[in-house]
C-alpha cells in the first residue's frame, strides 16, 4: 500500500472509528498531506525507513525552519499513522522503533491575565450587555462562560441546548477524545447571564440545536468568538493579545491560587493527565514571586 492510500484510510479510521473532532481531523489532514508531499504519494508505506524520518525532520528544521512544536506535531501524526498501520497489518515493522531523534520543546509557561486585567475585561463584558440586542447578549454570554469555566473555545462552540441544565447549574461538555465532563455555573453573575440569554435563545426560530447562535441562525464559531474577545479586550484597554485559551489559563491559575485541589482543576479542565495540569502550579509560583518582589521593593 502506498503512502497516499494509507493516509486516506487512516483519516477515515480517525473520523469514524474513534470519532475525532473536526479540528483534529483538519490538523491530521494537513500534516499527512505535507508528509505525503515529502515522501511521495506513490512511495510504499513499508519502504519508509528511519532514515527517511530523520531526513524529514532535518528538512522541516533546516530548510523550512519550522519551530520545534510544529515538527513535534507532524512527527506525532506520523507515529499514529504507523501505529495504526501495524495494527492493521499494513506494515510489519515500525521505523519509529529504532529512530533515535529527540525534539526538544522550549518550556513555556501558559499566559494568564493578572487580576487587574481580568477585572477590566469582566467590566467590558458587562458593558457589552448594556448596549442591548440579541447578538451582543450572545457574545457576552459566550465570553462570560469562557471566563468562568475555563472550557476550550471549540468546546464552547459545540455545546447544544440539551447540554445545559440551569436547575443543576451545570453544562455537559464534550471534550478531547470524546471524554465528557461537567462544568458549573456557580456565580450569580454567570447564572443570571445564561438565564437571560436562554430566554432570548428560545425565542429564536433557527434549525441549529447549538446553544450559541447569532440572530441570523449562524453558529458561533471559534473565529467569531476570538474576534469578539479581541474587540472586548481592546475596549477594556488591555495591551495583551487576549485569546480564549488565555482565559482558560487564567481560570486554572485562579482556581489553584484559591486553594482548589489540583485533581479538581484537572477534572474541570478535562485534562487526561495530571502532568498537563501541573504546569499551572508554576504559573502560580511565578505570581507569588512577582508579588513578593513588589512587596520587598516597596520597603526599600
Amino acid at each position: 500500500m502506498n503512502v497516499s492510500e494509507a493516509c486516506e484510510l487512516f483519516l477515515n479510521h480517525c473520523g469514524s472509528a474513534i470519532s475525532l473532532s473536526k479540528h483534529t481531523l483538519r490538523a491530521y489532514q494537513s500534516d499527512l498531506r505535507d508528509i505525503e508531499n515529502y515522501l511521495g504519494s506513490l512511495t510504499r508505506l513499508d519502504a519508509v525507513s528511519k532514515e527517511h524520518l530523520r531526513l524529514y525532520i532535518r528538512h522541516l528544521r533546516e530548510q523550512r525552519q519550522f519551530k520545534e512544536t510544529s515538527i513535534k506535531r507532524r512527527i506525532a501524526c506520523m507515529k499514529l499513522l504507523f501505529r495504526w498501520a501495524i495494527h492493521e497489518s499494513i506494515v510489519q515493522s515500525n521505523p519509529f522503533d529504532t529512530l533515535n531523534e529527540r525534539i526538544r520543546l522550549p518550556r513555556r509557561l501558559p499566559r494568564a491575565l493578572d487580576s487587574v486585567d481580568a477585572a477590566r475585561l469582566r467590566q467590558s463584558v458587562v458593558k457589552l450587555a448594556d448596549k442591548g440586542g440579541y447578538d451582543l447578549l450572545c457574545h457576552r454570554a459566550a465570553i462570560h462562560l469562557l471566563m468562568d469555566t475555563g472550557i476550550r473555545v471549540g468546546e464552547l462552540s459545540s455545546i447544544c441546548i440539551s447540554d445545559m441544565s440551569l436547575s443543576d447549574r451545570c453544562i455537559r461538555i464534550q471534550g478531547k477524545g470524546n471524554r465528557q465532563r461537567l462544568v458549573y455555573m456557580l456565580s450569580p453573575s454567570i447564572l443570571a447571564v445564561m438565564k437571560c440569554y436562554l430566554a432570548e435563545r428560545h425565542g429564536l426560530h433557527v434549525a441549529s440545536d447549538k446553544l450559541f447562535v447569532t440572530s441570523d441562525g449562524r453558529e458561533l464559531t471559534p473565529p467569531l468568538v476570538r474576534r469578539s474577545l479581541r474587540d472586548l479586550a481592546a475596549q477594556a484597554g488591555l495591551t495583551l493579545r487576549v485569546t480564549p485559551h488565555m482565559l482558560r489559563h487564567t481560570c486554572a491559575t485562579q482556581w489553584l491560587e484559591s486553594g482548589l485541589d489540583i485533581r479538581y482543576v484537572q477534572k474541570l479542565l478535562g485534562h487526561h493527565s495530571i502532568s498537563t495540569t501541573e504546569i499551572y502550579t508554576h504559573v502560580s509560583d511565578q505570581g507569588l514571586r512577582d508579588a513578593l518582589s513588589r512587596a520587598v521593593g516597596g520597603k526599600r
